[in-house]
């Protein structure tokens, strides 16, 4: 287990990381947006979907033991959230390592043609998004209830927030080691365009770009509890300042590798 003295980083191959939300994780439905789309409503893998539900019910009893001052029972549960997120993200990499690649466009444009609104279920990009997604909700959770937390419970919340951040960092390597380099910005706009009217899943180089107002988010829960906290303790203050230097450097390493896509004109 991690000590509360500092989250040591991930060296990603960039010197910047990320910060998370402050409120506790609330239930999506089973099905979702396609994180590089505004329109497709997406069923995820049942390998990656059934541990994110497991995840978030956890955490939601883990947030409210520590708001009823239970925090042993806390600690206890929110060993569940570090499992079963760790769970999550395993069976995420499985997605992208056994997807195969998609047909070609004409084929795509036939099948569904000769299909009657079939289920849309997830590719790999974004179901590794549902992860990461994830691993936000939980380093964000963590940080809105660092302000009071002593003992059991800043130790438990200490622990979990670093294995957030840390296999988050992870993941970004791993998907920047199978994915492709982004391409230039003018590929990048066809691509998102071909993506939105159903040709083929949306990739990594087009949904990436969506973690970086997670992380954003996340450093604004981590500032503002450290300027408004009213019972936060040494060790607290020190957990979040290592959160912030964490989440930080992720936040570059996603700007360096997936930068935003361009709007189109």
């Amino acid at each position: 287990m991690r000590s509360l003295k500092s989250a040591v980083p991930l060296a990603l191959a960039v010197g910047a990381v990320i910060a998370v939300p402050a409120t506790a994780a609330p239930k999506p439905p089973p099905k979702a947006q396609a994180a590089g789309t505004d329109a497709v409503e997406l069923t995820y893998p049942s390998i990656v979907q059934t541990r994110v539900g497991r995840t978030e019910r956890a955490l939601e009893r883990a947030t409210k033991r520590m708001e009823n001052g239970q925090p042993a029972d806390a600690a206890v549960t929110l060993k569940v959230v570090r499992r079963q997120m760790a769970a999550a993200w395993r069976g995420a990499k499985y997605v992208i390592r056994t997807t195969p690649a998609p047909p070609p466009p004409e084929d795509r444009v036939r099948a569904r043609r000769s299909q009657a609104a079939p289920a849309t279920y997830a590719g790999p990009a974004d179901t590794a998004f549902r992860v990461l997604t994830l691993q936000h909700d939980v380093s964000a959770s963590m940080v809105g209830l660092i302000d009071g937390a002593h003992g059991t419970g800043l130790n438990a919340l200490s622990t979990t927030i670093n294995l957030a951040n840390d296999r988050r960092d992870q993941a970004l390597a791993y998907i920047l080691s199978v994915s492709p380099p982004a391409p230039p910005p003018e590929d990048r706009v066809q691509a998102r365009a071909s993506q939105e009217e159903g040709e083929g899943p949306p990739t990594f180089d087009v949904v990436m770009p969506n973690l970086a107002p997670q992380l954003d988010d996340e450093l604004q829960a981590i500032e503002g509890t450290k300027a408004d906290a009213t019972d936060l303790t040494a060790g607290g203050r020190r957990l979040l300042t290592a959160a912030d230097t964490q989440v930080t450097k992720t936040k570059a390493f996603v700007n360096l590798n997936w930068p935003p896509v361009p709007a189109e004109d």
